[in-house]
């Protein structure tokens, strides 16, 4: 079969790609899949893979990067939402959490990438979308105190315990446990005790 062949009795074979990467990357690690794998476990064939991706390098940044884009989307949809400070800080951290539990395979993944022993996969700044959570935080909590919603606080320090409390709500959901202890509306709870201490008090 040629490769023009393949590709057209194989039209969902990108998408089969990047779920082996996937799979293969999160129980053998980056190093120790090889592009032979990739293939056969996708159902494809070494040109295949080469089509579409170039190479193990181009499969692992497209899975990332898309991960990513769908992050830096749904944040930036959230932070122009309407409603009140409250409301909209309440729905940005809704949104990120329930990406990160649809997509917690790929979330895994980027946390043993970042935090476990190096493997010769190329650099991603995985650390941008920590900074991009807190700059959008430190933005509506600085709305807030304009609006008079919030009293006069540090935001730099106000987006800090509100991203620490998201931050904390995506990794509970790494942990093995039978149920995660803290899910979307635990979360929805530590933030209105937070906005308890950070409203404005009437004179």
């Amino acid at each position: 079969m040629t490769e023009q062949a393949e590709l057209t009795t194989n039209p969902h074979a990108r998408q089969r790609l990047l779920e082996a990467a996937l799979l293969l990357f999160s129980s053998k690690g980056y190093a120790g899949t090889s592009v032979r794998e990739l293939a056969e476990t996708a159902g494809v064939t070494k040109p295949v893979l080469y089509y579409y991706f170039k190479s193990k390098e181009g499969i692992y940044l497209a899975l990332m990067e898309g991960a990513l884009g769908e992050f830096y989307k749904t944040a930036e949809q959230a932070l122009a939402a309407p409603g009140s400070v409250t409301e909209r800080i309440c729905g940005y951290c809704a949104a990120l959490l329930d990406i990160f539990i649809e997509r917690l395979p790929v979330a895994r993944l980027v946390y043993a990438i970042f935090y476990g022993p190096h493997q010769g996969a190329p650099h991603i700044d995985f650390e941008a979308s920590f900074s991009t959570m807190l700059e959008d935080m430190e933005k509506l909590v600085n709305e807030g105190i304009a609006s008079g919603e919030f009293r006069q606080i540090s935001p730099k320090d106000a987006a800090w315990v509100i991203v620490s409390q998201l931050n904390t709500a995506m990794e509970e959901q790494l942990c093995h446990t039978e149920k995660p202890r803290l899910d979307r509306n635990g979360l929805q709870r530590l933030l209105a005790l937070l906005f308890e201490g950070m409203k404005k008090c009437d004179d």
